[in-house]
Order: C-alpha cells, then sequence, then structure tokens
C-alpha cells in the first residue's frame, strides 16, 4: 500500500524531475522483495551477548578479533550478528570495518570478503552475511576501523559482537572455534572471546511462524530436580555426522518461559560415546537459541540426550525439547530416525513424533544459513530504502524548486505579457490620437483656416478699393489676429504628448514675427537643446507669451520688444521687454489681460514678475519647472 501511495503522491512531480519516477519504482520493487524475506525477529537477551574488545581513546582506533577454523574450509559464507545488551541493539557495533580470510595467521596475505570502511553503518540488529564462493580460508579476520561510543560516554569508545558464523558445506565450522582478540574484556557471564562463537545470539530460533499445535517431546513429571531422565534418537544404521543440536522448547502456554523444559545438567552420546558432558555445571537456560555440539568425523546411529537435573516448571521437574537435529553436509538426518525415552506424557502438543518433526514449538525450523541470509538481505534493502527516502527527498525539493522557478517564469510571461498589451493599447491610443489630432488640425486649417482667410482678404480688397472704414479695418485686424491663433492652436494640436521646448521657441518666434510686425524685436534661446516638456506646459508658455505680445502690440506703443528664451535643469526662464509707454502696476484693472498672465503662471506652478511705470516701458518675467 504505501509504494502505491507514494507514486501516487508524486505524479504530479514526476515530470518536473524523472528522478522521481524511477526512484518510486526502485522503492516498488524492493518493497516487493521485502515482502518475500522473513521478519526480522523479536530480539532475545542473552546471558552471553558475545565479544567486547578493550576500551579505546578515539573512535578511529582499530581492534580486531580472529578466528581459527582448524583447518582450511571452503567457505560459502560468512555472518556477523550485533551484539546485544539489555534492550540496547547493536550494542557496540562498530561504524565501520572489513571482513578478511587468509591461511596465514598474520594475514601476510588475505582476501577481503566485505570492505565497509568508507561509509558508516546503520545501527540494527539483523546480520551481515557475505557470500564467499571459491575461497578456502583457516582463518577469518573481523577489523573495526571507526569504533562505537560506549553508552553514556564521550571519549571512550568499543567494539562489540554478537556471533560470528563461518559456513561451509552447510555446518557452521566457526562453532566452538578458537578466537584470537589480543584487546578483550571478559566479564562472565556476559562477555567473552568464547561467546563470539558458542552458537547463541538475540536473533533467536530460525523459525517460520505457524498455527499448528505442536511444541515437541516431554518426558513423564518428577517431583525432585535430581532425577535421571533420557530420549534417544535411532538412525537406523550409522551415519557421519557433522553436528548435533537441540532445540529448546517454548510452549505457546508458557510464553513468558523460553527454554522451557531444558535441562540444567545433562550429557550427549553417540553411540555410547560422549559428545557433550554437562553433569558437574549448571548449563545457562539457551532460551530460544539452539544448542549446538560439532562432531566433524563421526559416524553413529544413535544419540542419547540424557538429563541428570531437570528444569523446574511448577513445584515440580520436567525435561522438555523442542527438536533433536542431527547433520550430515547440511541434511538433518535425524528426521527418519526412531525415538525411544525413558518416559513421556503424551498429549496433542507433546509426543515422540514432535522431537523430529522439523518444527520448534512455534513454527517450521528453517536453513540457519539462509535465514540469516536472508535477515541480512533485509537489512541491505532497509537501508536502501532509507538511502532512497532521502534521495526522494533530494529529488522532490528539486522538483518544488522546479514548479516555483516555473511559476515565477509564468508569472513573469504574464507579466510581460500585460505590459505589452498596456504597451500596446498605450501605442493604439497615440496613434489614435495622433490621427485624431492631425484631423482636428486639418480640419481647423482647411475649414475655419479656410474661412479666417477668406474674411481677411475681402476686407483688404475693400479698403483697398476705398472703402476705409474703422468698421472694415477692425475686421481686417481681427481676421488676421484670428487666423494667427488658428496657427499657434493648429501647431498645439500636431506637437503630440511631450514635444521639445525648441519647437515651443519656434512657435513663439513665428507669432512675434505677426504679432509685432509693427516693432523692432529680436529673440535670444539656446539652440539645439533637447529638452522636452508636457504639452499642457507649451500650451499655457505658449498662450500666455501671445497674450503679452499682443498686450505690447495694442498698448505699449513700443518701438522697440526684446525677448529672452532659456532654461536649465528643467527650469524654464522667459522674459519680455519693450521700451513703450508703461503703466502703473498699482492701478491694473481686469481689462489690461494681466490677469490672464497672473491665471497661467500659476497654472504653471511657477512666478510671473511684472514691472512697468508710466513712460518707462514693461517688463515681464515667467519662470517655472518643465511639467
Amino acid at each position: 500500500m504505501k509504494p502505491a501511495l507514494l507514486i501516487f503522491a508524486s505524479i504530479s512531480w514526476t515530470w518536473l524531475n524523472p528522478q522521481l519516477s524511477s526512484l518510486d519504482h526502485r522503492e516498488h520493487e524492493l518493497h516487493a522483495k521485502l515482502s518475500q524475506l522473513p521478519a526480522l525477529p523479536a530480539p532475545q537477551p542473552q546471558e552471553h551477548a558475545g565479544f567486547h574488545s578493550g576500551l579505546a581513546p578515539h573512535a578511529d582506533s582499530v581492534r580486531w578479533v580472529q578466528l581459527d577454523l582448524g583447518t582450511e574450509h571452503a567457505l560459502d559464507s560468512v555472518i556477523v550478528i550485533p551484539a546485544m545488551l539489555g534492550v540496547a541493539e547493536a550494542y557496540g557495533f562498530p561504524q565501520r570495518f572489513r571482513i578478511d580470510a587468509s591461511n596465514d595467521p598474520l594475514f601476510a596475505e588475505s582476501d577481503t570478503l566485505l570492505d565497509q570502511t568508507s561509509a558508516d553503518a546503520l545501527p540494527s540488529l539483523a546480520p551481515w552475511c557475505v557470500i564467499t564462493k571459491n575461497i578456502k580460508a583457516r582463518h577469518i579476520r573481523f577489523t573495526a576501523t571507526k569504533l562505537a561510543a560506549q553508552p553514556h560516554q564521550t571519549r571512550r569508545f568499543i567494539f562489540c559482537l554478537g556471533e560470528l558464523l563461518v559456513f561451509s558445506q552447510g555446518r557452521n565450522v566457526a562453532l566452538h572455534a578458537q578466537v584470537l582478540a589480543p584487546n578483550s574484556v571478559e566479564t562472565l557471564p556476559t562477555w567473552s572471546p568464547r561467546h563470539l562463537v558458542d552458537g547463541a545470539y538475540a536473533l533467536g530460533l530460525p523459525v517460520q511462524p505457524d498455527e499448528i499445535n505442536g511444541n515437541g517431546w516431554h518426558s513423564g513429571i518428577s517431583t525432585t530436580t535430581d532425577t535421571t531422565k533420557w530420549v534417544q534418537a535411532d538412525l537406523g544404521s550409522p551415519h557421519p555426522i557433522d553436528e548435533i543440536r537441540l532445540i529448546p522448547a517454548h510452549p505457546r502456554d508458557y510464553p513468558e518461559r523460553s527454554g522451557f523444559g531444558f535441562p540444567r545438567r545433562f550429557k550427549v552420546e553417540a553411540d555410547g560415546k560422549t559428545i557433550f558432558d554437562g553433569t558437574t555445571a549448571d548449563f545457562p537456560n539457551p532460551g530460544d537459541t539452539p544448542v549446538a555440539f560439532p562432531t566433524p568425523g563421526l559416524h553413529a546411529q544413535s544419540i542419547r540426550c540424557t538429563a541428570t537435573q531437570l528444569w523446574e516448571r511448577s513445584g515440580d521437574f520436567v525435561y522438555a525439547l523442542a527438536e533433536l537435529q542431527a547433520f550430515d553436509a547440511g541434511k538433518n538426518i535425524a528426521r527418519e530416525s526412531v525415538i525411544t525415552s525413558s518416559d513421556d506424557t503424551i498429549t496433542p502438543s507433546w509426543s515422540r513424533e514432535g522431537l523430529i518433526d522439523g518444527r520448534s514449538s512455534s513454527g517450521v525450523l528453517l536453513d540457519e544459513a539462509t535465514w540469516l541470509s536472508d535477515l541480512s538481505q533485509r537489512r541491505q534493502i532497509t537501508d536502501e530504502l532509507a538511502a532512497l527516502e532521502v534521495q526522494r527527498t533530494t529529488a522532490l525539493i528539486i522538483a518544488q524548486t522546479r514548479i516555483a522557478w516555473l511559476a515565477v517564469g509564468v508569472f513573469c510571461i504574464a507579466i510581460a505579457i500585460a505590459w505589452l498589451m498596456v504597451v500596446r493599447s498605450r501605442r493604439s491610443r497615440r496613434r489614435e490620437m495622433e490621427s485624431l489630432r492631425q484631423r482636428i488640425s486639418r480640419d481647423l486649417h482647411d475649414d475655419i483656416g479656410s474661412h479666417l482667410g477668406s474674411i481677411r482678404l475681402m476686407s483688404e480688397l475693400a479698403l483697398r478699393d476705398g472703402s476705409a472704414s474703422d468698421s472694415l479695418e477692425e475686421i481686417h485686424r481681427l481676421a488676421g489676429e484670428a487666423a494667427e491663433s488658428m496657427r499657434g492652436i493648429i501647431w498645439l494640436v500636431r506637437e503630440g504628448d511631450a514635444p521639445p521646448v525648441a519647437s515651443l521657441v519656434e512657435a513663439m518666434r513665428q507669432s512675434a514675427a505677426v504679432l509685432l510686425k509693427d516693432t523692432e524685436w529680436q529673440m535670444e534661446a539656446p539652440d539645439g537643446n533637447s529638452a522636452t516638456a508636457s504639452l499642457e506646459f507649451h500650451r499655457q508658455v505658449f498662450l500666455l507669451f501671445r497674450e503679452a505680445a499682443h498686450n505690447i502690440a495694442r498698448h505699449a506703443h513700443a518701438a522697440k520688444v526684446r525677448i529672452e528664451v532659456h532654461w536649465k535643469a528643467k527650469r524654464f526662464h522667459l522674459h519680455i521687454e519693450d521700451n513703450g509707454c508703461g503703466f502703473d502696476v498699482a492701478a491694473i484693472t481686469a481689462g489690461n489681460g494681466l490677469a490672464n498672465l497672473h491665471h497661467r503662471a500659476k497654472v504653471l506652478g511657477g512666478t510671473l514678475q511684472i514691472t512697468s511705470s508710466p513712460a518707462a516701458g514693461t517688463r515681464i518675467t515667467l519662470e517655472a519647472d518643465f511639467s
């Protein structure tokens, strides 16, 4: 379900980062493989926790432990199981390490089976399995190159292992092998180099759980612990036996009592020959761990397990086993044997046949090497899934970054399109306004201007014919002034939104030529200046100038007029001076037209200064900012 949800959640992002699709596909494959592998069992705390190195002051201190298998073996696999102490899983397991195999105890020449020295291992109780085909060796060395910090210590580092197994032809040839550990701690019963190869580890039994009600074999019940009871498997004929293994019982109706019925003292015999004698000291309860005895070179027909001190149940004493196994080249040949015993307790869940049915009390017993290899593969898949999750998070961030940039890009494109549309609209409106101005100017010129020209021409012809009168002269004058005003208006209409100030000067020059034609005048203005101003600025300045020139022409009776125009840093300056009759500024009336000059200066946001006195001429000065 989880892979499907992850794929669905990332569908919308895969087109932005194709890596997400391949990561999700790989994750789906890994989950499918994971579903085919056995689950990591609940950890089983052991009295024999395993091997513990001496303390080191630095994490990069090198520590190693080495096995001597006794003779050269063709290796199938090497399996390392982390230690467990209390509730701490993978206790002291090194972060970086390597595994080497050699026939030289000094490892002058060796084969590296696993090199985990370039990256930290993730903490897990799951085993590390190395398949070692085509390699023969007598010695196996585990070298830790980056130690684990001792719990609750910051400057003390350790290296611990729960079990080291070496399989050859289906048998763990490292069981009870000689251990060389130059720097180790022995604190019995928890830590000892011997515990590294005693067959006891925290993963429990290699079992595939089922619901079958079968616990194994159970002896008769005794009232005293020092009672001898035995159970025997007859193979029918002598067979080579590489290993004898006892599987402790763990009935489902006693869930808190693992190692149910396992004798405190016992011995194992094969055809009367003692394989193991534990009748003089108490044997620690193995819990859910198989108890194995290597028997290389043994040929026997019968195997007998005799308990000399029974296990206490609840005020009474019993002897029980879930399974008895005898291996030849990795095959359990005890499955075909005949079971006899000193006495029995026969119930639906306890029977002689239950001792050789291939089951523990909780499920079918699996091949240990295959089971551990599958658990190692589960660890590898789990580690890869964790790495994939990190990669997927990174890839998703990349996709989200890309969608963010894409959104920004789309937004910018939308803004650009909107801006282009606005610019296009403005240009269209400008073209429409320009066309309208041109039409208005043509209409004014062709229609009204034509009529004014006709009126002035007719009045001039009438005056030439001797029909002079004050009214006719006034008509002729007004027609000329109206025609001149019309030309100014047409210029304003044609100029557009922000014409150059030089055009304003030229329009003022042309207007002065008409209005002051009977007066000597001069204009000073800069050449080649590219400053511009708004059309409204042009209009107000031009009409103010025309008003002033008109007043001079009609009222000043001046012989000379000087006009000065200049601008700097957006500041416009206009000065008009005449030598006419002048007037008393304090006696100004509205009829003099001066109010219009002040009004236009106010509209421009500028200042207007008029200086005049009778018989002393007039000076008009305008200063305003371009707008």
